[in-house]
């Protein structure tokens, strides 16, 4: 989200007649940030300090993302040499204040200027409507706000048009899609984006598992399009801790969505989020999420320590009475079981052809990118091979994190 977001202001300064430059020689610096976990608002604060030291009269500071949502004209108080703060897509004022600044107008903005490479982001829902007890989201970005199905397919049509390969649909929770005229829900919305002519491939993240559907796995597992990659965050394997996190579902019901995801297609690649340490998580409510992460064989686990966000239900009604030293031993020990699981998921993939849609170069200069299944791949003695271009690979070696192949005869 964080990504599209940044895409569309690039855009939009691009069209305006801005080029992207070195810190060191540019007009204007933005930063596009997140308050998710403290550590990520920490960062701002941190930049923000650096940024003081970069400042002229003749150069301009901007701020926008969830922090404006949460701290507003805070920040310009706190940071005098802020110029700006920008609220989330709210960026045609922010904009035309730059053209005035700098009298760079260029006269009527281009619709799309530069930026598109070989994935777009293209964000369906803005906001989020569940309430979950841990999560700053609904407060920062607000409810949800639904784009309609036919301004996302011109959107991705218009990426194509411009040189995408894939597109990516994006929201907090991208299951509860519905488009406002009337045109279906996600499942209708990935049917329509995946018959655009010169479209490879068709993404959409995240999903909820309280509100995924079996007619969107159905679509997945019917074309050719749509990558087999479902994106499907646990939070815990404790049906008494997902009471509390207000997740809206039971461990079954994660369950039997897995199920029919693995029946429908049997190499889908399954990718979670955890939190460990969360208030009232015993150690047997622990080991429950340590089993179901076993149980699940998971080819990617995001795993965090919970901590407050203020604002949260959590962080105001429930204690954080899991120690800090516990909360580490609980990631750390979870680390070690999911390398282990994903390392032998990977090895499945030995001696198998795949097929990877290259995004670029890696640092020894080998074409790279990513199976249908959302797996790194590293392509040796590929010739030249530029980004965009699908290419069947026979997989020679696989490590946890990525597969190394060769061309496929």
């Amino acid at each position: 989200m964080n990504s599209a977001d940044s895409e569309s202001l690039a855009r939009r300064l691009l069209a305006a007649g801005y080029l992207e430059d070195s810190l060191e020689r540019a007009d204007v610096a933005i930063l596009n940030t997140c308050v998710v976990r403290q550590a990520s608002e920490d960062r701002v604060y941190s930049k923000l300090h650096e940024l003081k030291w970069w400042k002229t009269p003749d150069r301009t500071i901007a701020v926008t993302g969830c922090i404006v949502a949460k701290e507003g004209e805070n920040l310009t108080r706190r940071f005098p040499h802020l110029d700006a703060v920008v609220p989330i897509g709210d960026y045609d004022d922010f904009v035309a204040n730059l053209e005035a600044r700098y009298d760079y107008s260029q006269g009527e903005p281009l619709p799309h200027a530069g930026r598109t490479g070989v994935s777009h982001y293209v964000r369906v829902i803005q906001g989020c409507d569940h309430n979950c007890t841990f999560c700053i989201v609904p407060r920062v970005r607000g409810r949800e706000k639904h784009v309609p199905l036919e301004a996302v397919v011109a959107e991705c049509r218009q990426a194509v048009v411009d040189g995408a390969k894939e597109v990516v649909l994006l929201g907090q929770n991208v299951d509860d899609y519905h488009d406002p005229d009337g045109g279906g829900g996600l499942a209708a919305l990935v049917g329509e984006v995946e018959k655009i002519p010169g479209l490879r491939r068709v993404r959409f993240m995240t999903s909820h598992p309280q509100d995924l559907e079996i007619e969107l796995l159905e679509v997945m597992a019917a074309s050719d399009v749509v990558c087999r990659e479902l994106q499907l965050p646990i939070q815990s394997g404790d049906d008494t801790i997902l009471k509390r996190m207000a997740r809206g579902y039971q461990t079954r019901h994660y369950r039997s969505i897995v199920e029919n995801a693995r029946r429908l297609m049997p190499d889908i690649g399954l990718v979670t989020d955890v939190i460990v340490g969360f208030p009232g998580e015993s150690e047997a409510a622990y080991l429950n999420t340590r089993a179901l992460v076993e149980e699940m064989e998971f080819d990617v686990v995001h795993i965090a320590m919970y901590s407050p966000r203020p604002g949260t239900f959590a962080a105001t009604r429930m204690d954080d009475d899991v120690p800090h030293a516990e909360k580490l031993r609980r990631l750390n020990d979870l680390l070690a079981l999911q390398r282990g699981i994903a390392a032998r998921k990977t090895a499945r993939w030995l001696g198998r052809d795949v097929e990877v849609l290259i995004e670029g170069r890696d640092e020894l200069n080998r074409p790279f990118g990513r199976i249908r299944q959302g797996k790194r791949a590293i392509v040796m003695r590929s010739g030249e091979v530029a980004p965009g271009e699908v290419l069947n690979v026979r997989v020679v070696q696989a490590t946890a994190g990525q597969l190394l192949g060769l061309p496929a005869a």
